[in-house]
């Protein structure tokens, strides 16, 4: 890392490091004045520090001057001379360079800029972060990136962005304990705020790496679409790995790396996708026809084996040259799966056969032609008591048309009544409480316990209110009431304004993690209005202080 003092700004500099650092002499800042990154080691020999205090010193010194500095890891000056021999734009960028100054660092670090990625800056620091403000609610913002980051997933930028995505990841971490730990709003949003910088890098860097890989990626995408994941979990794990080497270098500005393995990438995810079609469409009748060699086809039931491997074989050429003939390949899938069993049938059959006699196979018939004989007297039986059962049929219709109201009720109140049952299987009895209401389900949650005085969720609410959210879902069409409540501590205003807020932070939580579902729910505070056990006591008290969640049924639950 070479950090460049720009032009102009070593006066000031060296003003702030003398007042900083009082100890240094003009000789020491003269070594340093050509390479910044060497004030480090200064501090360190100057001053008798450890190494990792003496960069932490240089580092936050180094964030206050950003605008007097240009960083970067090789030279400006040669990466966009190997530029132009890569990419033989040497005339655009010649009559660009030859409007800047010889001396003009900034401008020639923006012009390896533009022509390496478009987006990365040479001379940064890391993204920029731009902080919420001091009424944004952490619980919410939290919830709101961590939602991002799973969008992110699918739309791949953990392996197309890897080194940014992960810096998002760990910031997010970061965020949920300070939440968890109840640490100022201020520094949970800040944390919220750099995963935020890390994740929008992140995603303009997928879009450099999708625009110098795009087939790779699209490929990625089929093999994980045709189950990869599953059928081979080590090999799509090892691709993985190895697009993130690339990927890892387009976000350090190595885009040659990219260019070199985009087809050796491109062709393993193929293959996987190959593969994994394969395994969709030809597993199972490759395990009965391997069933079916083990109880001795090959000695039973030669042809029908032949017949059945040929149809494998011709499916599996036929994927080879058209894997993504999704109806053909289904109806060939079934095909092979009835040929198969048939073999296997036939092979045991044929197996039991060759252990009888000539007068147990004339036994055998005449059983079966007996058999026969039996079942078309019985199906002249059952024609006549067909006939019979039209005609009471008819006149039971009437009798039904009169009963269906009444079932449809019934299957009403089951559906409602099964959904209950699994919404209480959802919770613990020390997480809810699941009580009925007429045609509502009322739950109480006991997990959720607040900072006294305050309306902040905390991280670890989070499990216990995505159950809520799942059982909100499952009832589908609904309306719900979010109701806050307290004990008689305080005074009757400041409760109700206190059973509010927490109500609303419970509200907001379910809206924010609706994805692209519209939920009709409003939230309502009661006070001490509504208590469940006496105030005088600290149990009472205890029991008092909840959020209910009422989910008003309009039609009914899913079966």
């Amino acid at each position: 890392m070479n950090t460049t003092i720009l032009q102009g700004s070593w006066t000031e500099i060296k003003g702030k490091i003398k007042t900083q650092w009082a100890k240094f002499n003009d000789d020491d800042l003269e070594e340093i004045k050509g390479n910044l990154d060497q004030l480090a080691g200064k501090i360190q020999k100057v001053y008798g520090y450890g190494k990792e205090q003496a960069e932490n010193e240089f580092n936050d010194f180094k964030k206050s001057i950003t605008s007097s500095i240009c960083t970067a890891t090789t030279s400006v000056i040669e990466k966009v001379d190997k530029l132009i021999d890569d990419t033989n734009q040497e005339n655009e960028l010649k009559s660009t360079t030859d409007e800047m100054t010889a001396n003009s660092k900034t401008s020639l670090c923006m012009i390896a800029t533009i022509l390496l990625t478009g987006i990365l800056s040479a001379c940064s620091h890391g993204p920029t972060v731009e902080e919420y403000a001091d009424t944004a609610n952490p619980t919410v913002e939290v919830s709101s990136l961590n939602s991002d980051l799973t969008t992110a997933i699918t739309n791949q930028v953990d392996v197309l962005a890897p080194r940014n995505f992960q810096e998002a990841k760990k910031s997010l971490r970061s965020a949920k304990q300070s939440l968890d730990q109840q640490k100022e709003a201020r520094k949970t949003l800040h944390e919220v705020a750099e995963g935020r910088a890390y994740l929008n890098l992140a995603n303009q860097f997928s879009q450099a790496a999708r625009a110098n890989i795009d087939d790779v990626v699209i490929a990625r995408q089929s093999a994980i679409q045709a189950g990869a994941i599953g059928f081979f979990a080590d090999d799509m794990e090892k691709t993985d790995r190895n697009l993130m080497d690339v990927t890892s270098k387009i976000e350090k500005n190595h885009l040659k790396d990219a260019i070199q393995h985009r087809t050796e990438l491109q062709s393993s995810y193929l293959e996987l996708e190959l593969k994994s079609i394969k395994e969709t469409n030809l597993a199972h009748s490759r395990d009965i026809i391997t069933q079916a060699i083990k109880e001795g086809a090959k000695d039973h039931a030669p042809r029908s084996l032949a017949v059945a491997q040929k149809s494998m074989q011709d499916t599996d050429a036929y994927i080879n040259a058209n894997r993504h003939n999704t109806e053909q390949l289904q109806i060939r899938s079934k095909e092979n799966n009835l040929k198969a069993e048939h073999l296997l049938k036939i092979t045991r059959s044929a197996k039991l056969n060759k252990k009888t006699t000539a007068e147990d196979s004339a036994l055998n018939l005449e059983s079966e032609q007996n058999k026969v004989a039996s079942k078309e007297a019985e199906l002249s039986n059952t024609q006549d008591q067909l006939d019979m059962k039209r005609t009471q049929l008819s006149d039971k219709q009437d009798e039904a048309s009169a009963l269906s109201a009444e079932n449809k009720n019934l299957a009403s109140d089951q559906a409602f009544n099964r959904s209950f049952e699994e919404a209480r299987s959802e919770f613990s009895s020390s997480e809810a409480e699941v009580y009925k209401q007429g045609n509502n389900l009322m739950i109480r949650l006991r997990g959720l316990e607040f900072p006294s005085s305050k309306a902040m969720l905390k991280g670890s609410d989070f499990p216990l209110l995505a159950k809520v959210q799942k059982v909100i879902k499952d009832f589908g069409n609904s309306s719900v009431i979010v109701e806050g409540h307290t004990d008689s501590i305080g005074g009757k205003q400041a409760n109700e304004k206190l059973s509010s807020d927490r109500a609303e932070a419970v509200k907001r939580y379910f809206i924010s993690n609706a994805g692209s579902e519209t939920l009709d729910i409003k939230s309502i505070g009661y006070g001490y209005q509504k208590p469940l056990a006496t105030n005088k006591t600290a149990n009472g008290r205890a029991q008092n202080r909840r959020v209910d969640v009422i989910i008003q049924t309009r039609t009914p639950a899913k079966l």
